[in-house]
């Protein structure tokens, strides 16, 4: 998280550069809330401390995530220059025809959403509890959960895609008894042949390149990036008020 915060600062200070397409895993599990979500009720210590499952905050909005057999996606850039200068919610929707053709790429029959959105239900925490426009589903079920962070031009995106997603454990994460599926789906349910992350990023890669027209370089931190990630995970990420409360004080942009 430290480092696709620091990655969407460089965009702030240098609108010149190209966007950033990040794909990533976890190495070990992790409960994330969004930027602005209450953590009151909605996590247990105890279960998260027995099963080895980290807390986390995103830059980001939306709701918690359990990441732990998944890849994230994350796009960096600057708003208002190709290929993002159409505005926010053009964004949100040509990143997330990128993710429909990758999963149809893995012969997965994904949409993106273009209904009106469907809040989760009151006290509900879970991101993928919920359905909003541009998101990806696969039937009805919610395939990938995105959020987005805009500061100063620049934009983030970024996204879980569930190779695998148990919902009594997500469940247990949060605080709460185990019940039903949790009304979304991940890939090895969708098609158990694309539950490989070699293949799902194949198909990332390849998507991007087709949507966006470009050749995807790939490329190392630099000493900039670097510095800015450790300097965020040092007095923010690392933050306990940070990580439960959402808040940090004056040193916080």
């Amino acid at each position: 998280m430290a480092l696709d915060e620091a990655l969407l600062d460089g965009y702030v200070a240098t609108a010149e550069s190209a966007p950033t397409l990040r794909l990533y895993s976890w190495s070990c599990p992790a409960l994330s809330f969004g930027r602005n979500q209450t953590s009151d009720g909605h996590w247990s210590p105890t279960y998260l401390r027995r099963e080895g499952i980290d807390l986390v905050r995103r830059p980001t909005g939306g709701l918690a995530v359990l990441h732990e057999h998944e890849r994230t996606y994350s796009v960096t850039g600057s708003l208002g220059r190709a290929p993002f200068s159409d505005g926010v919610v053009a964004t949100y929707g040509r990143i997330a025809d990128a993710l429909v053709d990758a999963m149809r790429r893995l012969d997965i029959d994904a949409v993106r959403s273009s209904r009106a959105p469907r809040g989760a239900g009151a006290g509900e925490a879970s991101c993928f509890a919920a359905l909003s426009t541009h998101e990806i589903r696969a039937g009805s079920r919610k395939l990938i959960g995105s959020a987005q962070a805009r500061r100063r031009g620049a934009f983030l995106q970024h996204g879980s895609i569930p190779l695998e997603l148990d919902a009594e454990r997500l469940d247990r994460a949060l605080g709460r008894e185990p019940g039903g599926d949790g009304g979304f789906i991940d890939l090895r349910r969708a098609n158990p042949a694309a539950a490989d992350p070699a293949k799902v990023d194949r198909a990332l890669l390849a998507a991007f390149t087709e949507a966006f027209d470009v050749v995807l370089e790939p490329s190392e931190l630099s000493p900039d990036e670097e510095l800015r990630a450790t300097r965020l995970r040092c007095w923010k990420y690392d933050s306990a008020e940070w990580t439960i409360h959402g808040r940090l004080g004056a040193r916080e942009r």
